[in-house]
C-alpha cells in the first residue's frame, strides 16, 4: 500500500491570549509580552533595560538589539518572580469556543494544548503529488482519513490492488480481472479474457464477406483465405479472379512467371521458349563464378585466423617429462618435489620450429639447478632417457652455468661460455632456419650466444630442460 501521511500537519503554533487567564488577582499588564500582547511563552529579559519579552518575539526580529530599549546588549532568563507568577496562572483553553472545557496550570498548558482534541489538523493523505488539504479536529481526524477522506486507500474487489478512493470507482470499471457477459451467449467472462472468448463463441457467429456463409470468428480468419469466391490479383497479368478460378487461370497465363529448372531464374510463360540453354548457361557460370569468390574470400580469411593461431607458442601436455606439470593455460611448466634423482626432464612446444614459429621469450620464473637450460631439441630426445653417445644428445641448448650443447659440432659441444641464467631473467630465443643460427639472448643481464644449428630435415621444438625440484618457467608470447 503507498505511503500516504508524511510529516507533521498542524495548522499554526499556539499563543495564550490574555482573556483566557482566568485568575482574577493578576494583572494583565504583568503577564503580556509588549510585542505580541499575548502571555509570556518562555520569557527572557533585557541585560540594558530589564524588560521581558517571549523568546520567539525576540527572534522574530532578526536583530541583537533590544526590541524595547533598542539597545545592543545580551539576554538572560527570566526573572524567578516573574515565573513564579506564571505558574500560578490558569488557563482556559485556547479552543474553549469549539468545546473544550479543560482548565489547565501555565506549566501544563503546552502539553495539553499539544494533545487537545479540539485542536485542528490538515488531514495530510496523499496520492503521488495530490494531497487532502481537509481540516478537522483532532479527535475526528483518524475517523476522517479511515472512513471519509477520497485520498484513503481503498481494495479493488475484483484484483485485491489499492487505490485512493476516488480513483477505485473509474478503475472497478475497467479492471481486467472484472467479470463481464458475453454479449453473444452472455457467459461471464474476465474482461482480459473477453477478446479470446468472442474468437471461440459458439453464439459469435459472422458471415463471410466472399460466399456470405456463416462461420465463428475463429472459422471465418481460415475460411476467408481459402473461400474460393475470394479474389485474388494474378501476379502475371494482374487481372482479378475468384480463387477458384485463377487456380486454373495461372496454368495457362502468358504473363505467369515460371523457374527454369536449369538455373533457377524466372521467366514469364510466354518468353520461356525464346530463354536459350546458353543463356542458362551464362546466368549459371554468373552464378558459379559470384559462390566462387565467396569461397575465396572465406579461405583467405580462414587462413588469417589459422597463421594468428599457429603464432600462439604453448607448452605440449603430451611432449614431456612426466614429473613436469603445466597450468592450464599451458604457457608455464614446473618440477613438483620428485622421489628420482636429477635428471633431464624435456617439456616441448606443442607444435615444431616453422616460419611462424621461430621467435619466442621465456621468464626464468625459478632456477634452482645449475643445469637448467633452454633452446631447441628433436622430438625423439623425450622418447630416450639417455642420449650421451649423441653429440649434443639431440639438442641445440645452454644451461643456466653456461655450458653449451651442439648436435652436430663436437668442438662446440659441452664448450663453457659466459652467458648464465638466474630466476626472474627473460630470455629471448631467435631462429634463422636459411643460415641454420640459434640466437639466445639474456635480456635481463643483456648477455648474448649464438649456437650453429643443423635441421637436416629434422623437426625441432622449442624447449626447457629443467632438471630438479622448483625449477620452472614461463612463455611470454
Amino acid at each position: 500500500m503507498q505511503k500516504q501521511f508524511e510529516g507533521q500537519n498542524d495548522l499554526k503554533d499556539y499563543f495564550i491570549d490574555v482573556e483566557q487567564v482566568q485568575s482574577n488577582n493578576v494583572n494583565p499588564y504583568d503577564i503580556k509580552c509588549p510585542i505580541c500582547l499575548n502571555v509570556y511563552l518562555d520569557p527572557i529579559s533585557c541585560d540594558s533595560c530589564m524588560n521581558h519579552f517571549c523568546k520567539k518575539c525576540h527572534l522574530q526580529k532578526q536583530s541583537t538589539k533590544c526590541p524595547l530599549c533598542n539597545r545592543q546588549g545580551e539576554t538572560r532568563k527570566a526573572f524567578p518572580l516573574l515565573k513564579q507568577l506564571l505558574s500560578q496562572l490558569k488557563i482556559k483553553c485556547l479552543h474553549f469556543d469549539q468545546g473544550c472545557q479543560e482548565i489547565t496550570d501555565y506549566d501544563g498548558y503546552d502539553k495539553h494544548i499539544k494533545q487537545c482534541d479540539f485542536s485542528q489538523e490538515i488531514c495530510g493523505l496523499m496520492d503521488g503529488k495530490l494531497k487532502c488539504n481537509v481540516v478537522k479536529f483532532k479527535k475526528d481526524i483518524q475517523k476522517h482519513r479511515i472512513y471519509e477522506c477520497s485520498f484513503r486507500q481503498c481494495e479493488c474487489c475484483h484484483c485485491h490492488q489499492f487505490f485512493s478512493n476516488f480513483k477505485l470507482q473509474t478503475h472497478e470499471l475497467k479492471c481486467e480481472e472484472a467479470l463481464i457477459r458475453c454479449p453473444k451467449c452472455h457467459k461471464q467472462n474476465k474482461i482480459k479474457d473477453q477478446s479470446n472468448h468472442l474468437l471461440i463463441c459458439d453464439q459469435n457467429i459472422e458471415n463471410c464477406l466472399y460466399c456470405k456463409g456463416e462461420y465463428s470468428l475463429k472459422q471465418l480468419l481460415i475460411h476467408e483465405y481459402e473461400c474460393p469466391l475470394r479474389p485474388v490479383c494474378c501476379v502475371g497479368c494482374s487481372q482479378l479472379f475468384t480463387l477458384s478460378v485463377y487456380y486454373i487461370h495461372q496454368t495457362k497465363c502468358p504473363k505467369f512467371p515460371q523457374i527454369c529448372p536449369n538455373c533457377n531464374k524466372k521467366i514469364i510463360r510466354e518468353q520461356f521458349e525464346d530463354h536459350k540453354f546458353s543463356d542458362c548457361l551464362i546466368y549459371i557460370k554468373s552464378q558459379h563464378d559470384k559462390e566462387m569468390q565467396n569461397l575465396n574470400i572465406k579461405q583467405q580469411l580462414l587462413e588469417i585466423e589459422l597463421n594468428k593461431k599457429d603464432k600462439i607458442i604453448k607448452f605440449s601436455n603430451r611432449f614431456k617429462d612426466p614429473d613436469i606439470f603445466l597450468n592450464l593455460q599451458k604457457t608455464i611448466a614446473f618440477v613438483k618435489q620428485t622421489a628420482t634423482k636429477k635428471k633431464d626432464r624435456f617439456v616441448l612446444f606443442n607444435n615444431p620450429i616453422s616460419e611462424q614459429r621461430k621467435h619466442w621469450k621465456f621468464k626464468c620464473s625459478q632456477v634452482k639447478s645449475s643445469w637448467y637450460a633452454v633452446g631447441i631439441t628433436e622430438l625423439s630426445t623425450l622418447h630416450s632417457l639417455k642420449r650421451y653417445q649423441d653429440i649434443g644428445h639431440g639438442s641445440y641448448l645452454v644451461s643456466s652455468n653456461g655450458t653449451m650443447y651442439n648436435n652436430h659440432m663436437d668442438d662446440q659441444n659441452s664448450k663453457e661460455s659466459n652467458f648464465s641464467i638466474n630466476t626472474n631473467d627473460i630470455i629471448a630465443i631467435n631462429i634463422d632456419l636459411d643460415v641454420g643460427l640459434l640466437e639466445i639472448i639474456n635480456i635481463t643481464q643483456n648477455l648474448s650466444l649464438q649456437i650453429e644449428t643443423m635441421f637436416e630435415g629434422k623437426e625441432f621444438f622449442g624447449c626447457a630442460c629443467l632438471r630438479t625440484a622448483g625449477d620452472e618457467i614461463q612463455i611470454i608470447q
